[in-house]
């Protein structure tokens, strides 16, 4: 069966039904998505991305995926940082990561938007020990979630020029489980406006939650909190901006 759809004016998507693809053939010229699938991606594109591997931590091409393992000694960590993708508020850029995690126990993990362009140390944007997040970045957004921290769930943490705050949440909003995959979005407006998506499902909003005249650059890591490797394995990164 064919049937022919006619509009008089136009359809215009919103909110997050604007990074999605809608239609089957649907194409918006209007913005500008670049992704990673990693399944084919040479892992010398330098231009691109940048790794930092803590010793003997290491970063291999997997079958569905990146991996992104920690070495078996405490505190080691694995990271990618795409510095060479800055986007600005501005351009209402839209960042989501797909990953899952071998074990969910002693271990960290950030999946942020971050003005640390290349990445350089060990130090991850954002750590939770108790109730309180600590920020290498000077202006992030996204999600973390630390074994140190007291509730062993995702929050989503952001910091602006230095300033960091953050929520957990809830076991209904961000089911945590091992060796399942996940999809984490954050979107940005022109103000640096920050909403969450977990699953696809909306769990936050954070006003002026990143400097809206800063480049951030999609940035995801793992440190392990004990004597055992850990494995986060990459599935995808995708980026939207405006033209």
């Amino acid at each position: 069966m064919s049937h022919k759809v006619y509009v008089g004016d136009s359809i215009e998507l919103k909110e997050e039904a604007n990074q999605k693809v809608n239609f089957k053939g649907y194409f918006n010229p209007n913005k500008i998505m670049k992704e990673w699938n990693f399944k084919e991606l040479a892992l010398d594109e330098t231009n691109q991305y940048t790794k930092f591997i803590d010793t003997t931590s290491a970063v291999a091409l997997a079958n569905g995926g990146i991996t992104l393992t920690t070495a078996a000694t405490n505190t080691k960590t694995c990271s990618y940082a795409f510095g060479a993708l800055r986007v600005l508020c501005a351009k209402n850029p839209v960042v989501e990561f797909k990953f899952q995690l071998d074990v969910i126990t002693t271990v960290a993990v950030n999946a942020v938007l971050t003005d640390a362009l290349t990445e350089a140390s060990g130090a991850l944007p954002f750590t939770i020990s108790g109730t309180t997040i600590s920020d290498t970045a000077t202006d992030a957004v996204g999600f973390c979630l630390d074994t140190e921290q007291t509730t062993d769930r995702y929050y989503i943490v952001n910091t602006a020029t230095g300033t960091q705050g953050g929520t957990l949440l809830s076991a209904a909003e961000a089911p945590w489980v091992a060796a399942t995959d996940i999809t984490v979005r954050i979107m940005l407006d022109t103000s640096g406006n920050a909403k969450y998506f977990y699953n696809e499902r909306q769990v936050g909003y954070k006003a002026t939650a990143v400097t809206s005249t800063v480049a951030l650059a999609p940035y995801v890591a793992i440190r392990n909190n004990s004597a055992a490797a850990h494995v986060l394995t990459l599935r995808y990164v995708r980026l939207w901006e405006d033209v």
